[in-house]
């Protein structure tokens, strides 16, 4: 099995920081393992979706969804993957000020 560095880029969050209710995007890298990239695409936006401080912060409306596209796979050595496979770093940033 193969291991991939995923970047993916999320648009249309409404989140509730500070009683303040505001759209952010964010950018997030994964890291998973796989057979190829088809794969790699299918595994990062299931795990994206189901991370529960993602879920859990969410406010959308369903006409109004999120949207999470696959920006980068990198196919990555054994020692990067290893030593950041549990991790998914997000970064946060409000959409109307981009």
């Amino acid at each position: 099995m193969k291991r991939f560095k995923v970047k993916l880029h999320g648009e249309n969050f409404l989140l509730n920081l500070d009683g303040e209710f505001k759209k952010f995007g964010f950018y997030a890298t994964s890291f998973i393992k796989a057979e190829n990239p088809q794969e790699v695409k299918k595994i990062a936006t299931i795990l994206i979706h189901q991370n529960p401080n993602l879920r859990s912060t969410v406010l959308n409306k369903n006409n109004d969804r999120p949207r999470i596209n696959i920006e980068e796979i990198e196919e990555v050595k054994f020692l990067k993957f290893f030593t950041q496979k549990s991790t998914t770093n997000f970064t946060f940033y409000p959409e109307d000020e981009e």
